[in-house]
């Protein structure tokens, strides 16, 4: 059990990582040229820095600009491969541990090279991070907390050259000497995260949480995913109670239907998952009684299911509240009443961008983790800032370079400065900013989507594609969630539209983010709308939003929502 002895001493072994993030923060500029001659000593030696004109030269900032090119997701792609089949030294001269699957550019599934040092700057970020909330908020000291860090349901792999795919625990990515610690201050075992599907890693999760009257912390990615982990609560709420009163836990079955689908890049590694895997991990944890519990549960679920009658010491939320992520907070939010809300900072697979202070206007620079330049969005061809350059209330997207072995890696993210921390930059999140659209993590390139329209419509309407066809996003009124309409002129018949979009789905479900999206029901599935005089009303809501009718270009992916109101209305 969490007890504020073991929190006091976790908190004291995050302190000197804490010490020193807090002293860079007032001297970003040196702090980044420690972080670039790091990676520069994990690339050296490796088949990318064979491959660089005078790479053994570069020692300062300019030096690695004017000598390494930039980088998408897509041109790493290859190099990727050769680790995936067993070649090592390609990236980096230290070995590839695992990869962990990502959105790219276009196509479905990426597989980002996971090294010890890249797990390094990943902590040089996330301790001081876990010791911010543990030191201002000393209240987190007096219990365990509930940490989704790997996403849930998510499938184990192996790639030709025998790499595992995916990360085992939460705490992964952390040091190995915390790892013990912060199992103990877990409300839910890692064990849960290797359910084979999302409803039972759900259920087993709220199985855990309602146990602990202690609970003080939530930390979620996206909103939406709390929103559904306290849906099901209610849904399976009189099932938990009983499992608790007699020390059980019944996961419920799978929905008809519902199937487990492998990634291509690495299905023949992924073995199909039953109820026989289920018991394997639940025999593996302990199920007391806790008639108290069930009592709790069953009064919360007569007044409403507010958190704070199951968990009166809950004091803090931790979430995503930017950009798309907005959208969702509020019904997140709407059992938590009184609870305290902390917006997360930018973390992708790939790096850590920025990391929450309380006191700071926004999260600020992970300084100490990776090398960082920003691209003014304004300006995107000038030279690339560094950290110490960025200027209050500019725009720019974010170039990453890591011990993992990515160079002046384009992450795709917009951020704005909105002010700062000593001397470093605290960054908003904006959004994507490349053509993604990316509502509850789904991740969807346009480039994706017109390669899928291109193979898909033509099928269902005479091969060709009708004579308008976009897909854009929905926002809902909770509890229905967001989903992507699949707008089409055409004269065929309704039943072809909908198969149509079936197809459509199916396409899109080959993408790690957005199948896992949908798998989670933080997305619902495409559906089509009938569209009639599709440029022209197009063409007039583009215009309506701000566009020069010279400058506008047909989409097959807009992430603007509120189409189907515009298409089926009386638009001019």
């Amino acid at each position: 059990m969490a007890s504020s002895v073991l929190l006091g001493g976790l908190r004291a072994a995050l302190a000197p990582s804490a010490l020193r993030f807090h002293r860079a923060l007032r001297e970003p500029e040196a702090a980044q040229a420690e972080c670039l001659a790091r990676v520069l000593r994990a690339v050296s030696g490796s088949q990318q820095a064979a491959r660089i004109p005078g790479f053994e030269r570069v020692r300062t900032a300019r030096d690695f600009q004017d000598a390494v090119p930039m980088v998408t997701p897509d041109g790493v792609a290859p190099d990727v491969e050769r680790i995936a089949s067993g070649e090592a030294r390609v990236l980096t001269r230290e070995p590839v541990t695992r990869f962990e699957p990502s959105g790219g550019s276009s196509g479905a599934s990426k597989l980002v090279p996971v090294t010890q040092g890249l797990l390094d700057e990943f902590q040089r970020a996330l301790s001081p991070m876990l010791f911010e909330l543990l030191h201002h908020r000393p209240v987190l000291r007096t219990g365990p907390s509930y940490w989704s860090i790997s996403p849930m349901g998510r499938k184990q792999g192996r790639t030709s050259g025998g790499l595992p795919v995916g990360s085992v625990e939460d705490s992964a990515y952390f040091s190995r000497a915390l790892r013990p610690l912060l199992s103990r201050v877990f409300a839910v075992p890692g064990a849960v995260g290797a359910l084979p599907d999302v409803e039972r890693c759900r259920y087993v999760t709220l199985w855990h949480l309602v146990a602990r009257e202690d609970l003080v912390l939530i930390s979620v990615w996206n909103p939406s995913f709390l929103t559904l982990l306290m849906d099901a609560l209610e849904q399976h709420g009189e099932r938990l109670a009983e499992d608790l009163e007699r020390g059980t836990c019944r996961p419920p079955e799978r929905e008809a239907g519902a199937v487990i689908t492998p990634s291509p890049s690495h299905a023949s590694s992924l073995e199909m998952t039953d109820d026989a895997a289920v018991r394997s991990v639940l025999a593996r944890m302990h199920f007391p009684p806790r008639p108290e519990r069930a009592a709790a549960l069953r009064s919360a679920l007569r007044h409403g299911l507010q958190a704070r009658a199951l968990w009166p010491r809950l004091s803090l939320l931790s979430m995503w509240t930017d950009a798309q992520a907005a959208h969702a907070v509020p019904a997140a939010c709407r059992r938590f009443t009184g609870v305290e809300v902390q917006g997360k900072g930018l973390l992708a697979t790939e790096g850590v961008v920025t990391v929450p202070l309380f006191d700071a206007p926004a999260p600020v620079l992970a300084v100490r983790s990776h090398f960082f330049e920003f691209v003014d969005a304004e300006h995107p061809d000038a030279r690339p800032r560094l950290a110490h350059e960025l200027e209050r209330g500019r725009t720019y997207t974010v170039l990453l370079s890591t011990s993992g072995g990515l160079l002046r890696y384009r992450l795709g993210d917009l951020v704005r400065v909105e002010g700062f921390r000593h001397a470093t930059p605290c960054l908003r999140f904006l959004g994507r900013a490349d053509a993604v659209c990316d509502l509850v993590g789904e991740k969807l390139a346009a480039t994706r989507v017109a390669a899928v329209l291109d193979a898909t419509l033509p099928c269902f309407f005479g091969g060709e594609r009708p004579a308008f066809a976009m897909l854009a996003p929905e926002w809902h009124p909770a509890p229905e969630p967001p989903a992507y309409r699949l707008f089409l002129e055409t004269g065929a018949p309704d039943a072809r539209l909908a198969e149509a979009a079936a197809a459509v789905e199916r396409a899109l479900h080959e993408g790690h983010h957005y199948r896992y999206a949908r798998e989670l029901g933080q997305l619902g599935p495409v559906r089509a709308v009938r569209v009639s005089e599709g440029a022209r009303r197009y063409e007039a809501r583009c215009i309506a939003l701000g566009q020069r009718a010279g400058d506008i270009k047909p989409m097959d992916l807009h992430r603007q929502p509120g189409w189907s109101a515009h298409f089926t209305g009386a638009a001019a």
